[in-house]
């Protein structure tokens, strides 16, 4: 149940959980504390010894890669943030009054760059976000802006499991979920805490609105359906974004630099993205040439695919259609060579594209940020090698750093009550204390890949998927053409040191 209804102030209760010390200035402006804001960023050592850094999961020797593919959309297009999340959430909202006919109130809704964080479940049953390991075992609930803990949990979800359920689950994949996210939680916190929604078993009525029902489902339902909208239908996010694309689109001169430095390394280069064609072109305009010198940078690629439709590009036979550059209208493919520049087709897939291209399935290595619909489907349907860009990893890097003291204490405290679970009521105190002090260090919400020190489901799926994962796909710039990458050595339980060993390696004081 939700916590008694007081006078409901949206922007006091968003940024009521935010640590203090975090942002002593009384002053300082939150709304410009996103994962890739400079203003947060600045605060930190520029050389932090880990930026730029490509990590590795499985071995992977570029020498044998003879095709380096690219997504856009926050691959070689890096939006700005809290900016372009700010402009989603507003949109959103606004649709949601206007065109399905929300509660006025919606619009007084703000957005905090601090709360969400990508890869959570939404639960349409108990309209929760969930936080979860990748068995779906809940790491943390979060009703509104809420934390749900106890009895209370366990009585939504018997021994604190959810299974990943299609049908009542959806995933936060990408980082255009982030404005769901928060339009959800917000949203589910207004109606929880203001008098004029009165609450149901799944949901509420709105007695200011001819006593509207709404369930968590439905409601999730409608923003999904205004996030399609905006995106898709009305193009409006789109729009607005070319409006002011210094604003929202984050330009590199490296980018330019890496893309002739892979061409001129004998490789070939694919730009593959869902993105239609006339919102592609605007966007690789900015980033690679003079915005008036439309279809020049064309000449970077060795093939350009819109319309990709991944997953299904991995999953299915698509067919391949091309686009007129004169009129932007998709086609029939015409009868030339299919490797002459300046050509742009849509849809296809995998099998086809890597015909095309003229090389084996292995030898092509794909960039992308989505985690499912780049990395997992390509790994699992097709034998191309992934890299995973998250653009929040600088951010996760630069507080562990910072909060290595919590770190410690943490795995201390765990290594404590792995030689004696009898000490866990004793330590319980101080082991949540702990938990939340290093979770709260990232976000309201926590980190993207923990829980304390346990994985999260979008953790441990991009260690199992992912060849490579860095912050931006620009860190290429800083290997080798022909650099191998050799993950760490994993060793199974029975292959670590001996626990008394490991016990004076950490010189745990249990007192």
């Amino acid at each position: 149940m939700p916590p008694t209804k007081t006078d409901f102030s949206p922007e006091k209760e968003l940024l009521q959980d935010v640590d203090s010390d975090r942002f002593d200035s009384p002053d300082r402006d939150l709304s410009q504390a996103g994962y890739d804001s400079d203003d947060i960023m600045s605060d930190r050592s520029e050389d932090c010894g880990m930026r730029g850094q490509i990590y590795t999961n499985k071995f992977l020797n570029l020498k044998k890669i003879k095709c380096f593919g690219f997504d856009m959309d926050y691959t070689l297009c890096e939006y700005i943030s809290p900016e372009y999340d700010q402009l989603g959430f507003d949109l959103t909202k606004s649709s949601l009054v206007k065109r399905m006919g929300y509660n006025t109130r919606v619009m007084d809704l703000q957005y905090n760059p601090r709360f969400p964080v990508r890869g959570m479940w939404f639960d349409k049953e108990f309209g929760n976000l969930l936080k979860v390991d990748q068995f779906g075992k809940i790491l943390d609930c979060i009703h509104g802006f809420r934390k749900v803990r106890g009895e209370e949990l366990r009585s939504l979800y018997p021994h604190k499991i959810q299974r990943k359920d299609d049908n009542r689950v959806f995933v936060m994949n990408t980082l255009f979920n982030l404005a769901e996210t928060h339009i959800l939680a917000s949203i589910i916190h207004l109606f929880d805490m203001c008098d004029a929604f009165k609450q149901t078993e799944n949901g509420w009525i709105d007695t200011e609105n001819n006593n509207r029902e709404i369930s968590y489902r439905q409601l999730f339902e409608d923003v999904r359906n205004t996030i399609d909208y905006i995106h898709v239908e009305s193009m409006e996010l789109k729009r607005v974004t070319v409006k002011d694309l210094a604003r929202y689109v984050k330009k590199d001169d490296r980018l330019p630099a890496l893309l002739t430095q892979l061409k001129k390394g004998g490789r070939k280069t694919l730009l593959l993205t869902n993105s239609d064609w006339w919102y592609t072109n605007i966007i690789m305009s900015y980033l690679l040439s003079d915005y008036s010198n439309k279809g020049e940078w064309l000449e970077y690629f060795d093939l350009t695919v819109v319309d990709g439709r991944k997953p299904k590009f991995f999953t299915k036979e698509c067919e391949l259609k091309e686009v007129d550059l004169e009129t932007s209208e998709v086609g029939p493919i015409r009868p030339d060579d299919l490797n002459t520049k300046k050509r742009v087709f849509s849809g296809g897939d995998h099998g086809t594209i890597t015909k095309m291209l003229g090389v084996d399935e292995p030898e092509i290595l794909y960039c992308g940020d989505h985690l499912y619909g780049d990395v997992i489907k390509c790994r699992k349907e097709c034998e191309w090698r992934t890299l995973l860009v998250v653009p929040e990893l600088d951010h996760e890097v630069n507080v562990s750093m910072e909060s290595e003291t919590l770190i410690q204490e943490l795995h201390k405290l765990e290594n404590i009550l792995s030689k004696d679970a009898q000490q866990f009521v004793q330590l319980r105190e101080t082991l949540m204390s702990c938990v939340s002090k290093l979770d709260k260090g990232y976000g309201q919400s926590g980190s993207l890949f923990r829980a304390g020190s346990r994985l999260t489901y979008f953790g441990s799926q991009m260690l199992i998927w992912a060849d490579v994962y860095t912050g931006s796909v620009i860190n290429l710039c800083n290997y080798s053409i022909d650099h191998v990458f050799r993950p760490p050595l994993m060793l199974l339980p029975h292959e670590t040191p001996a626990q008394g060993s490991l016990q004076s390696q950490i010189s745990i004081d249990a007192q």
